[in-house]
C-alpha cells in the first residue's frame, strides 16, 4: 500500500537538499543573493508535476493599459498565445494566466503583510473586473519559529478593502478571487484563504486559517492546493469532488489538515 504520507513529506526534503547544496557552494555573502536560483527549483518542480497544457515561467502581465509588477512564477495555459516569450522570461494577457506566485527565501514578520499587498496587486490586474479566479500564491523557503509573530501583524492589517462589493446581494467580494489564497511560510506554517468559510450551509467572513504542519508538509500542501485547483478549474469549477485516492494523495494527514489548525485571522 502507498505511503502517501511519506511522499509527500519527501517533496520538502528535495526542496530543502537542493537549498543547503547551492548554500555550500557559495559563500555567506552571497546567501541573499540565491533568490533567483530558488525561484528555478520551484518552477521546475511545477513543469514536472503540473499538465503538459500548463507553462511555468516569470514575467509580467498585461490587462489592457495596465501592466503587473515582474512575478517570480506565472503559470499559464499554452494553448493560449502570449505576447512574448523567450526562454522561461514571458509576457502575456490574462486569458490564459492560472496562478501567480511570489517566491522568497525567508519572510520577516513584519514583512509579510507588504509582500500580500504587492500580490494582491499584481492579482487585481490580472482578474480586472472579470470573474475570474487565479491561485495567488506566496512561497517562503524558510521563515520564524515562532507563528504569533507572523498572526500579530496579520490581525492589525486592514483587510476591509478587500471586503467591498460591487452589488449588495453578492456573496463573495470579488477581490477574494485574486487575493493572496495559500501561503508555504518555510516547510511548517500553512496559510490558506476561506472566502465564505468551510462550511457549505453557513456563509462566515473570510478568514485565513494558518495551519502547523510539521514534517514538511506546508510546502507539499501548498503546492498540492495549486494543483487541485488545476483540477477544479479543469471541471469548470464543479462541486464534484476529487477520488479518494487524489484526496489521500494530494492531502495524507490522517485526521486532515484541521487537526493542526492553530489560528484564524478573520478579515475586518
Amino acid at each position: 500500500m502507498p505511503n502517501y504520507l511519506e511522499y509527500q513529506k519527501s517533496i520538502a526534503a528535495e526542496f530543502k537538499a537542493y537549498e543547503k547544496r547551492v548554500r555550500n557552494l557559495i559563500d555567506a555573502a552571497h546567501w541573499g543573493e540565491e533568490g533567483r536560483y530558488k525561484e528555478i527549483i520551484l518552477m521546475n518542480y511545477l513543469k514536472r508535476v503540473l499538465p503538459k497544457n500548463l507553462s511555468v515561467g516569470t514575467g509580467f502581465v498585461r490587462n489592457g493599459d495596465k501592466i503587473t509588477s515582474q512575478i517570480d512564477i506565472v503559470i499559464y495555459d499554452n494553448s493560449f498565445p502570449v505576447l512574448f516569450s523567450e526562454g522561461d522570461f514571458v509576457i502575456t494577457t490574462t486569458e490564459n494566466v492560472i496562478g501567480i506566485v511570489e517566491v522568497k527565501s525567508f519572510i520577516k514578520p513584519n514583512e509579510l503583510c507588504r509582500i500580500i499587498e504587492k500580490s494582491n496587486l499584481n492579482g487585481s490586474i490580472i482578474v480586472g473586473n472579470s470573474d475570474k479566479y487565479i491561485f495567488n500564491g506566496i512561497f517562503s523557503y524558510n521563515s520564524g519559529n515562532r507563528h504569533d509573530k507572523y498572526v500579530e501583524n496579520l490581525r492589525n492589517y486592514d483587510f476591509s478593502l478587500l471586503l467591498h462589493k460591487r452589488h449588495f446581494n453578492q456573496i463573495t467580494p470579488p477581490a477574494l478571487s485574486y487575493c493572496v489564497n495559500h501561503i508555504a511560510l518555510g516547510d511548517q506554517y500553512f496559510l490558506k484563504l476561506w472566502e465564505t468559510g468551510q462550511s457549505p450551509s453557513t456563509i462566515e467572513p473570510p478568514y485565513y486559517s494558518i495551519y502547523d504542519l510539521q514534517g514538511g508538509l506546508a510546502f507539499s500542501y501548498f503546492l498540492s492546493n495549486l494543483q487541485d485547483l488545476v483540477i477544479r478549474k479543469a471541471r469548470g469549477y464543479s462541486i464534484q469532488k476529487s477520488t479518494n485516492e487524489i484526496e489521500s494523495f494530494y492531502y495524507p494527514l490522517p485526521n486532515g489538515k484541521e487537526s493542526q489548525l492553530i489560528e484564524r485571522i478573520l478579515f475586518n
